[in-house]
């Protein structure tokens, strides 16, 4: 397997940490499972985040380890939320909306209280898988059985497919890892599943994403195999292709490239009314915005956006109407710069470095796929802006972050009192990297 399910960090034999190890692990799988069909605010989050504030005193005696293990991550995700938050309250007072960052920044106590008590790493797995599946179908019921254009299983198709995208992903990674079949047959099938529904989201930002998904585990599969390099790449990129020669068989990805094809001949004759000419527009005014104000942009006010750039939507003979008819500037670099500043988009660089900092395989190799899918996409969609996948993210760094956390801590056997020492923590350290290195 490619993670050490433990018990917990702590005395294995006390019931109420068995009980709240449990009660971790069901929480884990239900988010994941419902990620896609659940309330958009899961309740499972809000439990993990209750039981984080109850514990606080006993989990900040481990502050040491999750720091050592965990402190790009936990800079990244403060500074982000926390410039977030007040750049909202500065722009528009009491009134503004400053939940999504705050709710963000509780996956920071969540953290240190899965470090401390632990869960099984296989229930991230399940619920991943259920996730996967769940979506999947419901998306193909959509399309196949209701007559839908896209797949969005009651949501919008572009969230809805980055979101499946990120679960599906990581399983065929993790599908790669195991090293029981039954794991590797499930994953697979899962995240078989689950691409479909992305594929039938029609998202067309996310078929580049998934190609360089496929190329990474590709390419690790090779690596671990002692493949030469050349052969690698070689191999990799005939994989690639034929994956994609396949996949432009499915009738939406056929239609999605007949219109992408379409709209580019209307842009080569100067019709901008279309989607991709729509996002050429918009990107082409989110340069001049942030030339107005490059260090902290504009704010998130799209009516304030609009006026900025009327007038030079009208001499480039633009649709005006374009910046109001969208929330964002369909380009996660753009938008951030315009929206919060340069430094905003350091603000979010910093998340992004943070939650692949101090880490390594096969933790990494997760993050890696969640970052190509965000970093690759944002080219055309700010991906980060829809509530469920920058959940995802967040969460499924956090989570993975703290089994390491939890291994490193169980790896002598040290009791909470013990964590407080340096040097304590300096030797699970070592444990813990040697552990990580020996799995497949």
């Amino acid at each position: 397997m490619p993670f050490i399910p433990c018990l917990t960090a702590s005395t294995p034999g006390n019931p109420v940490e068995r009980a709240l190890h449990t009660v971790n692990s069901a929480l884990v799988f239900w988010f994941f499972a419902f990620l896609i069909t659940g309330p958009k605010n899961s309740h499972a989050t809000t439990a993990l985040l209750a039981l984080s504030l109850v514990t606080l005193p006993a989990t900040l005696r481990i502050w040491p380890r999750v720091w050592a293990r965990s402190a790009p991550w936990l800079i990244g995700l403060s500074v982000y939320c926390v410039y977030q938050i007040a750049y909202r309250l500065i722009d528009g007072g009491l009134e503004a909306r400053i939940d999504p960052p705050v709710r963000y920044l509780g996956a920071i106590p969540i953290l240190f209280y899965l470090a401390r008590y632990g869960f099984n790493i296989n229930a991230l797995w399940a619920g991943m898988v259920a996730g996967s599946l769940i979506g999947g179908v419901a998306g193909a019921q959509e399309v196949w059985l209701e007559g839908a254009q896209r797949a969005g299983a009651g949501h919008h198709p572009i969230a809805y497919g980055s979101v499946l995208a990120l679960l599906s992903m990581i399983l065929l990674y993790g599908a790669t890892i195991f090293r029981e079949t039954t794991w590797r047959v499930t994953l697979s099938a899962a995240a078989i599943v689950g691409l479909t529904g992305v594929l039938l989201s029609g998202t067309r930002g996310l078929y580049p994403a998934l190609a360089v998904c496929m190329a990474f585990i590709g390419y690790r599969v090779l690596q671990r195999a002692g493949v030469s390099s050349k052969a690698m790449m070689l191999a990799t990129a005939c994989t690639v292709l034929a994956v994609t020669a396949a996949a432009s068989r499915v009738p939406s990805v056929q239609q999605r490239f007949e219109e992408t094809r379409g709209e580019y001949a209307q842009i080569r004759m100067g019709n901008l009314e279309t989607s991709f000419g729509h996002r050429l527009q918009m990107w082409h005014a989110g340069l001049q915005l942030i030339s107005q104000r490059p260090l902290f942009g504009l704010g998130p006010d799209v009516s304030r956006r609009a006026i900025a750039a009327r007038d030079f939507m009208i001499e480039h003979r633009y649709n005006p109407a374009v910046l109001t008819a969208y929330d964002h500037l369909h380009n996660l670099y753009i938008n951030e710069t315009a929206t919060l500043g340069l430094a905003g988009l350091a603000a979010l660089a910093g998340l992004l470095y943070g939650a692949i900092g101090r880490t390594s395989h096969p933790l990494r190799g997760a993050i890696v796929i969640a970052l190509a899918i965000i970093l690759i996409e944002g080219l055309s969609e700010t991906v980060l802006n829809h509530h469920r996948m920058m959940m995802a993210f967040v969460i499924l760094v956090t989570l993975l972050r703290a089994q390491l956390a939890n291994e490193a801590i169980a790896a002598r056997n040290l009791t909470p009192s013990a964590l407080a020492s340096p040097s304590a923590s300096d030797g699970a350290e070592g444990r813990i990297q040697a552990g990580s290195r020996a799995h497949p």
